[in-house]
């Protein structure tokens, strides 16, 4: 019978290593190959320009109806175009709870002065014909306690200061292995782009050496969208009837945690207090309570849970540090059990089968655990 079961736990042990394996090599050494490429290339300080990203879309239409409308449009070759560059001195107090981010910047544009009035004009003033700077019309998608200050407003070409936050909505699912992508974009909000149309300034746009405590950035990435709103807000003027389409620029910054030094201060705890509760399956029942391992783990763990839940919001998905919780509430009760069965067997007067059961499931409990929770961090 012995040998019958440590042949079954030896099996188990194999086919969830086999499986673990499996699964990790691949991940494995793409992350092997991003964190040596990321240590290549530094914290960067060039802004890179993709493709035009269009469209972004709006959450009231359908990304295939967007593309079908905005292949169906011509954009008006008259359209006058605005180099927009960005320098950021600084990005901090990453906030999930609230979905912000802190930046420090310095924002310009450029642009042909002839096409367009001089900075610091009224809207009754396009009655002349032009339309107003794009300096006196542009502003920050999602701007959240964000202070403007103008430095210098002069025809053809307008700098400002930028200070404050922006809202963003994270991917938490693979949180505390999460990595983001820090987006700020900038929309004209009064000319749509059949009369103004957004560049990035790629040459003289970047970054300072700044550090994001807990966080390693890489180079910036620029890029244009046209961001279509089901909705002329009232302006007869637009060409598209029901429509309106306005240019947009988008600064994002990839974003990813240090290593996995956060991962174990955030999960260190948990993983001790699950490893003690499993130890009472080695210990005697003679003078000992081992009931009180799992019961000291349980509490443990509701703590850990608690402090990874004040680090999230309220109603966040399910996380890899959830579901490793869960787990460890699992195996917990698993442990229990079998303190509770080996007891039992032990009151009957049957010392040998009690730790027979104690060390069957030791092996078999420990190993599947782990190899669980090695699934979890890879697949979520």
């Amino acid at each position: 019978m012995r040998s019958r079961t440590f042949v079954v736990t030896i099996a188990l042990t194999v086919l969830t290593g086999i499986l673990a394996y499996s699964a990790l090599s691949a991940r494995l050494e793409r992350a092997l190959d991003d964190m040596a490429e990321a240590e290549r290339d530094g914290p960067g300080r060039n802004v890179e320009e993709h493709e035009n990203e269009v469209p972004l879309g709006t959450e009231h239409a359908a990304a295939d109806e967007v593309v079908e409308a905005l292949e169906e449009r011509e954009l008006s070759k008259q359209a006058a175009l605005v180099s927009f560059g960005i320098y950021f001195n600084d990005i901090s107090h990453i906030n999930f709870v609230e979905g912000t981010f802190h930046i420090n910047a310095y924002v310009w544009m450029n642009w042909d002065p002839t096409r367009f009035l001089p900075p610091g004009s009224t809207p009754e003033d396009e009655r002349k014909g032009l339309p107003r700077a794009p300096c006196d019309t542009f502003g920050f998608v999602d701007a959240f306690e964000l202070a403007i200050e103008p430095v210098i407003k002069e025809p053809g070409y307008a700098q400002f200061r930028v200070i404050g936050s922006i809202r963003q909505e994270f991917k938490l699912d693979r949180f505390p292995l999460d990595r983001h992508v820090l987006r700020i974009s900038i929309e004209d909000e009064e000319h749509a782009d059949h009369i103004l149309r957004f560049e990035p300034d790629v040459r003289n746009s970047g970054t300072n050496d700044f550090r994001i405590t807990g966080w390693k950035h890489e180079r910036p990435i620029a890029s244009t969208y046209t961001r279509l709103y089901d909705t002329n807000f009232g302006d007869r003027s637009l060409p598209t009837g029901d429509e309106s389409f306005f240019s947009g620029i988008t600064f994002e910054i990839p974003i990813r945690q240090v290593r996995l030094a956060y991962f174990v201060k955030l999960t260190c705890g948990l993983f001790i207090s699950t490893l003690l509760a499993l130890i009472s399956l080695v210990v005697a029942h003679y003078g000992v309570d081992r009931l009180g391992f799992p019961v000291g783990a349980l509490f443990a763990v509701v703590a850990s849970q608690w402090v990874v839940g004040e680090a999230l919001p309220p109603r966040a998905p399910p996380t890899i540090a959830d579901w490793l919780h869960v787990i460890s509430f699992g195996v917990i009760l698993a442990v229990m059990l079998v303190n509770v069965r080996s007891l039992l067997v032990l009151e009957a007067g049957d010392p040998e089968r009690s730790k027979a059961i104690d060390r069957r499931w030791f092996w078999i409990i420990g190993p599947s655990w782990l190899g669980v929770c090695i699934l979890v961090c890879v697949l979520a």
